[in-house]
Parts: structure tokens; sequence; C-alpha cells
């Protein structure tokens, strides 16, 4: 795979010694794929009727031993030369290999000339290739006899190979492959397509291995026996991609490293577990008890070995992650624990002799020790206290040593304060597993539902279940029974993860804060990790409804219409208070969402396998991406797909208005207006189940899904019924619509071109070009003007890999008669600003992104569109993006 350069090459050798013989040399290290490329190589030329010769590998050190394994690939296919004067120099050969060493000074030369006399025979009979794989040094005189008579050699060694080096006529090197050519290997290895999360995932833990054959096939092997690579619908995903990825036990680098000694595995194992520099390397003596003097050249070594690298600012650190996990798995926890602690007891010894300690290293350390180090609480203060100076700087770090306090500070008030201080930087940077083993050590403390924090600990573990997908656990729930606010709290986690009726919290004993009707985002003031109003927002999101309060109520009815909890969360609490984990069930829900809204269906089908993949408890969430992973493989083309991730979700509340959306897009359009009305019928019906039931997820796409359709086909009453529902919603105190829904359903089902202009100007703000794409289209097919739908949408296709929409798109433009846009040209030529800022709004930055990456200010883009709105006679900036794709305004030099 990926080597068709390197076999050109060989091919070209074999062509070049037609005429006199040729020595190429393949060139790589061990496991790069010199062996199958000469496999390969082999097979086509055999199929063209050359003699190839396989020549085993020969003991170093015997010029003779080169000469016998020559002399043992003739004879294994004596048969097939079947030359009768070739017996007599094969004996002459045979009989000087059998020589004692030292018995003939002249024995070399003799070896060569026999060698070449048989090769001179064997050639009369057509050409002829010599394969030596892992040559060395001693094949070399053997090999060079076999050139002199007219016959290719091809070795292979690794880049040390000096003399075969100075041999070869061509040298051919392996370069690592490229990740399309990895992707192809392992999708060839296993029989099945990759999910996307595979080749990023290896690609990062592997680092400069990445491109390394042999390397990729033995993780994919031992991932696949441990179960993190598993078939699941067809691809090939990974489990927990986010999880560390090792190196197996036996890979060459790890074997390299045993042979340089234990202070070696010691030096390398420090890197992998703590920040560590040359600079370090005296605490490290100290802490271990060696001498420096040794330290400094071992070091060298393991760099010059490839194991490690020096890194940003003189730090040294494994050359992988995946070798970063496989010396610390390989360690153990007690022992890295043992070097933690050694080491912060030497920086400990070097500030009690009056050496100034980098604080924050030294935290570092005592945390990394955990119950290595005894307990003390004069430790708890410093950690502490080192914590709050970094928390802006470093929150990640902070919360690990608030954790390590917390320990050491024991009960208290001291240790409360460090809870309440460690929960809220938990939830700030997303430490979803910590903050599990946090509420469960608090809860062993006895912090019950008596205690002043027990309203935060509920919350942590509602949190930690819905992020992980696992209900809180039962010592957990009885141990926070009658917290303020917190059965509540628990009964919305209970909501997510099985999907029944979202609970409405009940008051609790402390009041609610005054604040004015609608969602309070960001209450900085609440004093709570998660404040009973906060609460409330977050159920009525995703249930009843929330009161108008403005743009934030329109972001937060689109999010939980979604089910997207993370995002509600991220709106509530605010980027201060809450942090997307990077793993868990969660953060895929989440970035299946991202990724639907850039219209990355790929990144969507990925996140989709790994909900399949996890959260066994968790239906909910699972159910729901089953549904937005239908709807992308309609939109890649892929509709005969859809139906089994249709079929394994239930039709009842709350998933069955996104299923009739999903089954009535591009996984499947009515065809006729018989057909429309009999499907607006179920769906209907899965609205006003939507609406017993008390759930809002997917309603919205139903309601627009739904018009489209009505429309499209002229169905009045049903188009009646659909703009009943939203009006009558606009004129509720709750809104479980959101503005841009209710304008878009106006404007389909009575053609209010305001309505429509308003509403797709909300869809562009939310950034969601999927929804633009749709409401275009929606718009275009049945709009008295159609054309400026249907541009748009044809630019915004023109982003996506989704050729069913380009194809509906195309044919929507076909059946309303709207021509390709013109090309417009603009009085003057563009500033260099400007053409950038076009081709930004083609690859679909907002302004706050084009600012950032143009460096000019907010304001300064939107006056530079106003100027290009008015040159180019565009009305929007989608359209402006569309003629730019579509004609000549940027210029050639674009």
């Amino acid at each position: 795979m990926g080597r068709a350069t390197q076999l050109d090459a060989l091919d070209a050798a074999r062509a070049a010694a037609a005429t006199g013989g040729g020595f190429a040399l393949v060139r790589g290290p061990a496991g790069s794929g010199r062996t199958s490329l000469l496999e390969a190589a082999a097979g086509a030329w055999r199929t063209a009727g050359v003699v190839v010769l396989r020549v085993a590998p020969a003991a170093p050190g015997d010029t003779a031993a080169g000469f016998a394994a020559l002399l043992n690939a003739v004879r294994d296919q004596y048969e097939l030369l079947a030359d009768p004067p070739l017996a007599g120099p094969l004996s002459a050969l045979g009989a000087l290999c059998d020589m004692p060493a030292g018995e003939d000074a002249g024995r070399g030369i003799a070896l060569a000339q026999q060698a070449a006399a048989a090769f001179a025979l064997i050639g009369r009979r057509g050409p002829t290739v010599l394969i030596a794989d892992d040559a060395g040094p001693a094949l070399a005189p053997a090999l060079a006899a076999a050139v002199r008579a007219g016959c290719l050699v091809v070795a292979a060694g690794g880049p040390g190979d000096g003399r075969l080096g100075t041999l070869a006529d061509v040298v051919v090197d392996l370069p690592p492959m490229s990740a399309e050519a990895v992707r192809g290997m392992l999708a060839r290895r296993y029989a099945v397509p990759l999910d996307d999360a595979v080749p990023s995932a290896l690609s990062t833990a592997l680092g400069p291995l990445a491109g390394h054959p042999g390397t990729v096939l033995e993780v994919a092997h031992e991932l696949t026996r441990t179960g993190r690579l598993a078939v699941v619908r067809g691809h090939l995903c990974l489990l927990d991609p986010h999880a560390p990825i090792a190196l197996p036990t036996d890979h060459s680098l790890l074997a390299t490293l045993r042979a340089r000694g234990p202070v070696a595995v010691r030096l390398a194992t420090m890197a992998a577990v703590t920040r560590f520099g040359v600079d370090d390397l005296p605490l490290f003596a100290d802490a271990t008890r060696g001498r420096l003097s040794d330290y400094g050249w071992i070091i060298d070594e393991l760099i010059d070995d490839g194991l490690l690298v020096a890194g940003p600012r003189d730090g040294i650190v494994p050359q992988s992650p995946a070798l970063t996990a496989r010396l610390i798995a390989d360690a153990g926890p007690d022992a890295v624990a043992r070097l933690h602690r050694a080491c912060a007891a030497a920086m400990f010894r070097r500030a009690a002799s009056g050496r100034p300690a980098d604080g924050a290293a030294l935290a570092d350390q005592v945390t990394s020790a955990g119950v290595a180090l005894p307990f003390d609480r004069r430790t708890a203060v410093t950690l502490a206290a080192t914590a709050d100076e970094n928390t802006d700087r470093a929150p990640d770090r902070a919360a690990h040593w608030l954790r390590a306090a917390l320990w050491h500070a024991g009960d208290g008030r001291a240790g409360d304060d460090i809870l309440a201080r460690l929960l809220r930087l938990l939830v700030r940077t997303g430490q979803v597993a910590r903050l599990g083993e946090v509420v469960d050590t608090a809860i062993q403390r006895g912090h019950g539902a008596s205690s002043r924090h027990a309203a935060d600990l509920a919350a942590a573990a509602a949190l930690v279940a819905v992020h992980t997908g696992e209900p809180v656990p039962t010592t957990i729930r009885s141990a926070l029974r009658g917290a303020p606010a917190g059965q509540a709290i628990v009964d919305l986690a209970d909501w997510w993860l099985t999907g029944g009726p979202p609970a409405k919290p009940q008051p609790g004993p402390e009041p609610a804060p005054e604040r004015e009707p609608g969602p309070p985002v960001a209450l900085a003031d609440a004093g709570a990790l998660l404040h009973p109003a906060e609460l409330g927002v977050l159920a009525d999101a995703v249930g009843p409804g929330l009161a108008d309060a403005g743009p934030a109520t329109e972001e937060l009815l689109l999010a939980g219409e979604t089910g997207d909890v993370a995002a509600l969360l991220g709106l509530v609490l605010g980027p201060h208070r809450y942090g997307v984990p990077k793993d868990g069930l969660l953060s895929a829900y989440h970035r299946l969402h991202t990724c639907q809204a850039g219209g990355d269906l790929s990144g969507l089908l990925s996140a989709a396998r790994e909900l399949d993949l996890t959260g066994a408890e968790a239906p909910l969430p699972r159910c729901l991406a089953r549904l937005w992973a239908a709807e992308a493989l309609g939109l890649l083309g892929r509709a005969t797909e859809a139906p089994s991730w249709l079929r394994s979700v239930p039709e009842e509340p709350p998933y069955a208005a996104l299923r009739w959306w999903a089954a009535n897009g591009p996984a499947g359009e009515a065809q006729t207006a018989q057909e429309a009305a009999r499907r607006l019928g179920d769906g209907r019906r899965a609205y006003e189940s939507h609406r017993r039931h008390g759930s809002r997820i997917g309603v919205e796409h139903l309601l627009v899904r739904a018009a489209g359709l009505a429309a499209r086909f002229g169905l009045g009453e049903q188009m009646a019924w659909l703009t009943a529902v939203v009006d009558a919603d606009a004129a509720e105190p709750r809104r479980r619509v959101s503005r841009q829904t209710t304008l878009l359903v106006q404007a389909l089902c009575r053609s209010d071109a305001n309505a429509a202009a308003r509403g797709v100007d909300l869809v562009r703000a939310g950034g969601n070009r999927l929804a633009l794409a749709y409401a275009c289209l929606a718009l275009g097919r049945v709009a008295e003007d159609p054309r400026p739908w249907l541009v748009e949408a044809q630019a915004v296709a023109k982003t996506m890999t989704s050729g069913w929409l380009r194809s509906a798109v195309a044919a929507a433009m076909r059946e309303r008669d709207v021509r390709q846009p013109r090309t417009r040209t603009p009085r003057t030529g563009f500033s260099p600003v400007e053409t950038h800022i076009i081709e930004l709004i083609g690859h679909g930055r907002t302004n706050r992104q084009i600012a950032a990456q143009v460096r000019i200010s907010e304001k300064t883009v939107e006056n530079h569109l106003t100027r290009l709105f008015a040159r180019t006679g565009c009305r929007s900036r989608v359209e402006l993006a569309a003629v730019s794709l579509t004609t000549d305004i940027l210029g050639p030099a674009s």
C-alpha cells in the first residue's frame, strides 16, 4: 500500500540491468514494509517471466556464508533452472564453501569466480533477479559477484547499512506511509471501511511512527486483541478513542530501551510521567541516589535511539504518546508514585537547604505521588495556595493540585472549602472522571444530605452520570436523599439517560434568586455548582419551554430541541463555570451536533458509532444519535443503510418527532401528494405524542420538514394545521418553538417573503450550515422568486460532501428554471484584505473568526462587507460566497 513510486523505481532498475546487471538497495527501518515491497515486486516479475531467486540472510563476519546463502538459493530452484552445465560451478562453489576458514588465502577470489560463472549460465536462459531481504555486509561479496554476471540484485536493509549502500546503483528509500495509504492498509487488513476516529487516534498516539506500517499493524492487532478495536455497523471503530493507546510491549523501541539498562528505563519513565528537562537531571540524580555523570550520556543515547526527543523549552519527552502510555503502564502506578515521591522529597530537601524551588513543579510531584507521601495538613495549605495562584493560568493543573490538597487536608472546614473549589474547577475544566472520584471520596468521608455541600455533590454526581452515561450509584443517591434540589438534579440526569418525561425540579428550602422572566444564563453569583434556577432552565429547555427573553432564549430552545445537553450547560453556566469534556458519552453527542452544524457528515457518523459502542445504560443519547446518523447517510447518498439505524429506535417519544424527521428527508422523500399527505398524518401524530409526553426533542425539525413537504405538494389542510401550531405557540407565555422555526413554517405555509428573510437570517446567525442549506432549498422549491434561495442553497451545498444535497438543489433549479449565477465583474479590483474576507466567507467563517484570522476588528469586517455588497450587487454573505465559488469575481490570482 502506498509504495507505487518505490515499485516503479525497482521496475526501472530491472529494465536498466538487462544490459549488464545492477544492484538496487531498498532501505528503511525494521517494520517499514521492506519485505512487503520485495514480495510485490517479485510477484510482478515472476508473472512477466523473470527468474526470481530469494537469498536468505547470512551469518555476519563470514564471507563464505554469504556465498553459501547464494548457493542455497540456486539449489532451491534448480529444477526451474534445469541447465546441466550449471552443475559444475555449483559443485565447485559448494566445495569452496565447505572448506575450513583460513585454509586457502585465495578462497574469496575463487568463490567470486565460481559464483559469477554460475550466474552467467543462469542469465543465458533469461532475465534473473536475486532478492536478499535483511541483507547484511556478509552477503555483499556474493551479491557483487551476481551483479558482475549480469543479474539484478535487489537487497533490503536498514538505514545504517553503509557497505551495501556503496555497492548500490539505485537506492530506494521507504519514507513513512501517507495517512491515506495507512487507512487503506488497515481497511484491507480488516476487510471493512474505517471509522474516521480510528486513523486520527492512531496518528495522534503514534506521532512520528504514524506512517510506520509495522507499528501501525502491531498496535491495531493489540487494540483488537484487547477489544478496543471492533466492527460496528460495517465500520472498524475504536472503543473510547480518547483513552491512551500504547505501543506493544515487544516493540523494537522498548527492546532498545531495555537493552540500555534500568537507569535508562527510569529516565525514560521520568520523562513520561512529569515535566522533565536537562536542568532537572541533578534533581533526578538526587531523588534516585544516582550519579549525575552517568545520566547525561544516557539521555544523549536515548535521544540518538529515537526514544526521547527534545521538546519545547528544553523539555525532554518520549517520542510519541503511545510510547509514553507504554512506559507508564510498564512501570505501574505504584512505581510511578514512588518516583514522584522521591522527586518531591528531593525538592523538599533543596528548599530546606535554602535553594529556591518551583512551586508549580513541586505541586506536580506531590500531587502525582498521592498516598505515597505521608499525610500532612501543611502540604494541603501549600497545594491550595499554589492552585489559587494558577487557577486562571493553568486550571487543569490547579484542579489536579486541589485534589491532592483535599486528601492532605482531611476533615474539617479547610477540607470543606477545598472540596467546594475543587468541584467547581473540575466542572469548569471538563474533568468528569476525576469529578466522579471526588464525589465518591466525599460521600465515603460522610458528606451526605446534612453536609453544607450536599447540593453541590448531588449536582456533581448528576453531571458525572450525564457525561458518562452511567446512572448515579445507589450509595450516592441514598447519601444525598433529602439534599436541597439534590433529587431534582438526579431526576434530570435520569431523564437524559433513560428518555422518560423530563422532570420539573421542585422548589427546595433555598429560595431562587429574584430575576427577570426568562433563562438565567451564567448566574455567576448563584453560589452553587448548579443552582435550582439554572436547573429549571435546563429542564424547561428540553420540555415545557421557556419564557421569551431574547437571543438567549432562542439559543437555549435550539440546543434543547436537539437534546444537546453539553450546549445547554455551556449556555446556562457560561465558559467560566463549565467546559465540555474531551471524551465520554455527552462529549460524543455534542461533537455529533458540532459536526452536523458544520456539514461534517463523516465526523457525525463517527460520533454516532462511538455512542453506539458506549453508554449501554443510556438509551436516549444513543437512540437520538442513530436518527442523526440515518439523516447523514441519506445526505451522503447511502440511503439504503439508513433503515437499519431507524429500525433500532422506538417510535414513541422522546424519539417520535426526530424519527419522523429522519425518515422523511434524504433517506426517503415523498414523491406524490397522496404519499405526502399520509406521511404528514404520521408527523402530526408524532407531534401530538410529544406534547403529551412533555419532550421538545426533534419537534422543531419535524415542523420545518413537514411545512416544506406540505408546501411543496400544496396540501392546504396540513399547512393550516402547521401555521396554527406555531401561531398558538408564539402567543403562549412559554415558547416551545424557536423564532426561526416559527418564521420558516409561516414562510413556507403562507408564502410570506418577509418571514422567510427573517427566518433565514436567524439560521445564518446560528451558524448551522446544514440547517441553512435545508431552509434555502425548501424555500427555493415553493417561493415566488426562488432564485436567491436556490443560489444560496447551492453555495452552501458546494462546501459539503453531500451528493444528495447538491443533486436536490440542482433538480430544484431545473424545476424552477433558475440558471447558474452570472459572473459579476466589480468596478475596481479588490484589496488583499477584501479578497481574504471573501475567501473566508466561502469557508463558512463568522465575522469574529474572520477578524481573528485577518487581524482586524469585527467592526472593520462588517464595514468591509457593507462595501463588498454594494460593489458586487450581492444581498448576503452567502450569496457573495456563492458568486465567488461559481464565477471569476476574485480574479485569476485566487
